[in-house]
């Protein structure tokens, strides 16, 4: 999302958004429908993603069993993506903890797309700051040069932060 608005402007980088949203609905759904047939196993893929412990799935799993709505779970989630944890160790928890697909469906997009809105409206920012640039610096590749060193520097402080 932040490299369509970075390279089209926010228009784009919000419809990037959108489908990125719809895509985490499909995936969170799919990957809650196979932990509802192989629990274990979809936490151990899970886990084995970089920076995924045992810790941080069982500190999620204890904060969405104490949501006691629909309401609330989504801000459990949104709080837990604003703190690193992610949103797939959720979609894989859910069925073990009694929360229907339909439900984990229905409330993926309220999760995930303020993320991936805010994605594109700093690319959109980062467009914006860069227009006026002479035509030799090709301001496409200066801007994503600038949106690398800035991944670069979330990444490796999230590494820092939360360990992999």
């Amino acid at each position: 999302m932040s490299l369509i608005a970075l390279a089209r402007g926010w228009r784009a980088g919000l419809r990037a958004a959108v489908a990125a949203a719809a895509g985490a609905v499909v995936g969170g759904t799919a990957l809650a429908l196979f932990a509802t047939w192989a629990p274990e196993t979809a936490l151990a893929v899970v886990e084995r993603v970089p920076a995924i412990s045992p810790a941080m799935i069982a500190r999620l799993q204890a904060m969405m069993a104490q949501a006691d709505s629909p309401a609330a779970l989504v801000g459990t989630l949104i709080l837990a993506s604003l703190t690193g944890i992610p949103y797939k160790i959720a979609a894989a928890s859910a069925p073990g903890l009694g929360i229907p697909l339909w439900e984990l469906a229905l409330i993926t997009p309220l999760v995930r797309l303020p993320r991936f809105a805010s994605l594109a409206a700093a690319g959109a920012i980062l467009r914006r700051l860069t227009p006026a640039m002479p035509g030799w610096m090709q301001p496409v590749r200066v801007r994503l040069m600038i949106a690398a060193l800035g991944w670069s520097a979330f990444y490796v402080n999230y590494w820092m932060h939360v360990g992999g």
